[in-house]
């Protein structure tokens, strides 16, 4: 009873940590923010630091792993959801994206610091690759996207860094009146038998 008192203890404390991280990493950047400005916020020394990260690039990353935390899970819900009928879903994971992208932008564009954004716009195509390669295997799986002469990951990149690149770096309004377009191209490209 005693371990898990200390390990549920240990993980409430890293979670704080990372919570702290993450706000003063948004606030002042990576560069700006020391490991003595985290464990100060949180009450800590910075030796009990170490005890639960072996760095400040290691809790970055989780800081970063946390942020996304609730963007992975609406991906995740529209690809488990949609898995029985998937024709729709890579339309509603762009959908998805394009959204969270402008709350992002109202949210948190003006609040960050510029040094912090290319580690999110990074984290943002790591999490779109993965995403829209479950897609795509499940097309692959069901006869969706019969993949023929297109390699997998080069429809995987050209759909995150396309798409995605499109989305990341237009406005709402732009994207909105190139939408129907770009999805009618993306099923061209793709092959795919209706459009998305």
């Amino acid at each position: 009873m005693k371990m898990k008192k200390k390990t549920a203890k240990a993980e409430a404390t890293k979670h704080d940590i990372t919570t702290v991280a993450l706000e003063l990493f948004f606030e002042k950047g990576y560069e700006n923010t020391s490991i003595r400005m985290i464990t100060s916020k949180v009450g800590l020394e910075v030796g009990s630091f170490y005890y639960h990260f072996a760095s400040k690039d290691e809790v970055m990353e989780a800081a970063i792993d946390l942020f996304f935390t609730s963007y992975e899970e609406q991906m995740r819900f529209i690809v488990n959801t949609d898995s029985e009928n998937p024709r729709g879903m890579l339309s509603r994971y762009i959908d998805y994206i394009h959204e969270a992208t402008q709350d992002f932008r109202t949210q948190y564009l003006n609040k960050l610091h510029w040094s912090i954004l290319g580690a999110i716009r990074e984290h943002t195509m790591l999490i779109m690759k993965k995403y829209i390669r479950e897609i795509l295997e499940l097309y692959v799986e069901q006869g969706i996207f019969a993949a023929q002469g297109t390699d997998i990951d080069i429809a995987i990149n050209l759909l995150a860094f396309g798409v995605g690149g499109s989305i990341l770096y237009q406005s709402g309004d732009e994207y909105e009146q190139q939408q129907p377009d770009m999805k009618k191209r993306i099923t061209q490209i793709l092959g795919l038998p209706d459009e998305l």
